[in-house]
């Protein structure tokens, strides 16, 4: 995820596998679609719809760069656009699980577009920290410590804390043993998703040979199991 090349070989590698997570992604999505329309769905369907668009973008960056680097402003808003897609993805996740704990007299379309609004302003804001992301002269983006920590921060306070908090407060509602078992396979795969967001941002900033390495590999064997784990734990049951 989020991944640059100069080779072309290796831009294959990085290409392909990103277009094959974006039609999982899609993929799910449209299952989802297929059985309701209601406010939970269409909320885990932007999740799924968001992430495949990253990656689309981001697969649409690397060729650019290597076959147009001349191209600063169109690069610049791919870049972006992957980057917002794949950071803003994950408050839908916590406007699911609130969704789906029954609170729609309390939880009400306009508070989940309240809080759906301010999480993507500040992630639209991060994006332009100074000599928060540099890129190099073959695009290959470079964060900084401050700009990871600004994402940390923002992704744990708004999303991960309340996330793990909403989620514990459902498995309570649960009774059935097989239900709650579906609802634990569900919470893996959201952790795994958020996960795959540290790891790809620690990716981006840390330039350590053997961290970068294994996480190219990792990160594809935790974003697939992660996506099925939250659409056959819960999303199928919608």
């Amino acid at each position: 995820m989020l991944l640059q090349s100069t080779d072309t070989g290796r831009l294959l590698i990085i290409f392909i596998p990103q277009l094959i997570l974006a039609g999982l992604f899609l993929f799910l999505a449209i299952k989802l679609l297929r059985r309701n329309q209601q406010r939970p769905t269409l909320t885990l369907c932007m999740l799924y719809f968001l992430s495949a668009s990253g990656l689309i973008f981001n697969a649409l960056h690397v060729v650019l760069a290597v076959f147009q680097p001349e191209n600063v402003a169109l690069l610049l808003v791919i870049y972006f656009l992957s980057y917002f897609a794949l950071l803003f993805s994950p408050v839908f996740i916590l406007t699911f699980i609130i969704s789906i704990l029954r609170l729609g007299d309390v939880f009400t379309i306009k508070k989940q577009l309240i809080i759906t609004l301010i999480y993507g302003f500040i992630v639209f804001i991060i994006f332009f920290t100074p000599n928060g992301i540099i890129f190099s002269e073959l695009w290959r983006p470079s964060y900084s410590w401050g700009f990871l920590t600004l994402v940390y921060i923002s992704l744990t306070v708004f999303i991960v804390l309340p996330t793990i908090w909403y989620s514990r407060r459902l498995i309570k509602t649960f009774q059935d043993k097989m239900l709650k078992r579906k609802l634990i396979i569900f919470i893996i795969g959201i952790y795994g998703m958020l996960s795959s967001i540290y790891g790809t941002v620690l990716y981006l900033t840390w330039q350590n040979s053997l961290f970068s390495s294994l996480w190219s590999i990792i990160t594809t064997f935790v974003i697939i199991p992660s996506a099925i784990f939250i659409y056959y734990g819960i999303g199928r049951e919608l």
